[in-house]
């Protein structure tokens, strides 16, 4: 049985999906996401462990998907979530890495090739980099452009998801930018179609397909 961090590093998938139901969770994978994150602000710890367990029993009916949780470490090392992602302001990296079971993968946000270096240094699995483009999903975000993603994913061996404002037109330039992933929040489920946006967007990353080794 692979291991949650092979799955992500050898995914041919590019487009990083979101959810916050398990309706949303299953539509996405029937309709070709492989990585999801379950990313829920404002549910209790109660509310979002059960809405992450049953989100695993849709994902292990792949075998080449992962669910990666937002955040609470705790509630991921709960349910046996494949992932954990963390930004800056939460827990530190290193903490976060002592803590979940080796298979585990973990993600840290990094604005900068400085913070994703010392992610890396720290043991993380990928960094999540962005906001590449304004986002109304995080309207108070730092923009880093093309550029800035270009720089953070030159500073690392580990995967680059990017993240902001992504929408069909910039996916490919994304992708050149150096990144692994395109992480889509809003382009996707804010649409009338959420599983049919996935469709085109999953198209538009087939373009560049991915490296094995990335």
């Amino acid at each position: 049985m692979r291991q949650p961090k092979e799955i992500f590093r050898d995914s041919s998938s590019r487009i990083y999906c979101f959810a916050d139901t398990v309706e949303r969770c299953s539509c996405l994978l029937a309709a070709g996401a492989r990585v999801i994150q379950l990313r829920h602000k404002t549910a209790d710890d109660a509310a979002f462990a059960a809405v992450a367990r049953r989100m695993m029993d849709c994902v292990r009916s792949f075998d080449d998907a992962v669910l990666i949780v937002n955040d609470r470490v705790e509630v991921a090392r709960e349910v046996g979530a494949d992932g954990i992602h963390v930004g800056q302001k939460d827990l530190d990296c290193g903490e976060v890495v002592r803590r979940v079971p080796p298979s585990m993968i973990v993600g840290v946000s990094a604005r900068t090739p400085a913070q994703a270096r010392a992610a890396a240094a720290a043991g993380a699995t990928y960094v999540g980099a962005g906001a590449v483009f304004a986002t109304a999903t995080k309207p108070q975000a730092d923009v880093i452009g093309l550029k800035g993603l270009a720089a953070v994913a030159a500073s690392v061996k580990i995967p680059v998801a990017a993240i902001g404002g992504i929408t069909l037109e910039t996916v490919r330039p994304v992708l050149a930018a150096g990144a692994r992933y395109c992480a889509v929040i809003s382009g996707i489920n804010d649409a009338p179609d959420p599983a049919l946006a996935l469709r085109r967007f999953l198209a538009q990353a087939a373009a560049l397909p991915a490296d094995p080794q990335a």
